[in-house]
């Protein structure tokens, strides 16, 4: 009967002690890493943001951005804008999603610094595919090189102006 009141005035407490210290050294080893999960979330979320956009850009006329990129670049690099249609709107799943068509003419190596450019410096929107043609005017028989480049930016709904 001593050892059982003894064990529970002095041991129990003890153990109770040992096992929540081990848990404890448990957590201060599962947190050491903190930092750098912390980064990597940070990482994700601006990933995230990019794809959904936020709300830097959210008083932007993005068809009218796109549409002065594109021109001041066609005229600095010697290509022609031939289409640029309205872009096409969708709604789903409580995103917006604002898909851009623009088609320009030119050389290559041209569509290319332009799809460049659109890509890693144009800050509104994404490029989601890209398409060359070759076709051959009748007119002159020459062959001209046309590139049709599709923009896309999604926002949530909640981020877009209801008008």
């Amino acid at each position: 009967m001593f050892s059982i009141v003894l064990y529970n005035m002095t041991l129990s407490d003890t153990i109770n002690l040992a096992i929540e210290n081990s848990e404890l050294e448990q957590q201060i080893s599962d947190n050491l890493d903190a930092p750098k999960q912390i980064q990597t979330i940070k990482q994700k979320l601006q990933t995230i943001e990019q794809l959904i956009g936020n709300d830097t850009y959210k008083e932007i006329d993005i068809h009218q951005t796109l549409l002065e990129a594109v021109t001041g670049f066609a005229q600095k690099n010697g290509l022609v804008l031939q289409d640029f249609p309205q872009p096409y709107v969708s709604t789903d799943n409580g995103y917006i999603t604002k898909t851009a068509k623009v088609t320009v003419q030119g050389d290559f190596i041209p569509l290319l610094k332009l799809q460049y450019f659109l890509e890693h410096k144009y800050q509104v929107g994404k490029v989601v595919a890209v398409d060359y043609k070759a076709t051959i005017d009748l007119r002159t028989r020459q062959k001209e090189l046309n590139s049709i480049i599709y923009l896309q930016n999604v926002k949530a709904e909640n981020n877009e102006e209801k008008k």
